[in-house]
């Protein structure tokens, strides 16, 4: 259900935002945009999703949802619905950075 290619819309709220895309496979996702890439974990508990992700910096001349930060982390937890999901976030180690994150899949896995 969840496996699979999805793209991602980012709103923080000091009222930045992004696009994206992550891939779901086994309980691993990965992804990225034009600045930074992820790596991360999620787990399923009927139509909830709930996972950790690491956002890394690879372009220094850009700047994320939340400013000019190198490396953070976040945990974000949500609701499946169809091909779809919002998913409320919290930057690890500095709650007040929260963000929302509004997903559709595109592909299957094969």
């Amino acid at each position: 259900m969840i496996d699979g290619l999805w793209t991602v819309e980012v709103i923080s709220n000091i009222n930045l935002s992004g696009k994206g895309v992550l891939v779901f496979s086994n309980g691993r996702l990965l992804g990225g945009d034009e600045a930074y890439y992820y790596t991360g974990t999620y787990e399923l508990e009927g139509e909830q999703i709930q996972g950790n992700v690491n956002i890394i910096r690879f372009d220094p001349e850009s700047i994320s949802v939340f400013g000019d930060i190198d490396k953070f982390s976040l945990i974000f937890y949500g609701d499946i619905e169809n091909d779809s999901f919002v998913a409320t976030t919290t930057v690890i180690n500095n709650p007040s950075y929260q963000f929302k994150i509004i997903a559709n899949k595109r592909e299957d896995l094969p």
